[in-house]
């Protein structure tokens, strides 16, 4: 069995990251991609959590919980 072709739309798409970033080694590609998807994980995780909560963030009414956030800070 042959390996599956790739979706073209993905290869157009990072042609164009490619492109862009112009990475010239492993760091600098990785740095692309925390652009890229940073951004779309941080989103994801928030919505976890305010799954997880009941309740979205700043949310000034009665809670269910007495599960609170605690805010975040940089490393």
């Amino acid at each position: 069995m042959g390996k599956p072709k790739r979706d073209p739309n993905s290869v157009e798409l990072a042609n164009k990251i490619i492109e862009q970033y112009q990475p010239k080694s492993v760091e600098d590609m990785q740095d692309a991609l925390k652009d890229i998807f940073g951004p779309k994980f941080e989103s994801m995780l928030k919505g976890e959590m305010n799954h997880h909560l009941g309740y979205e963030s700043n949310d000034k009414g009665e809670k269910e919980t007495n599960n609170r956030r605690n805010g975040y800070g940089k490393k």
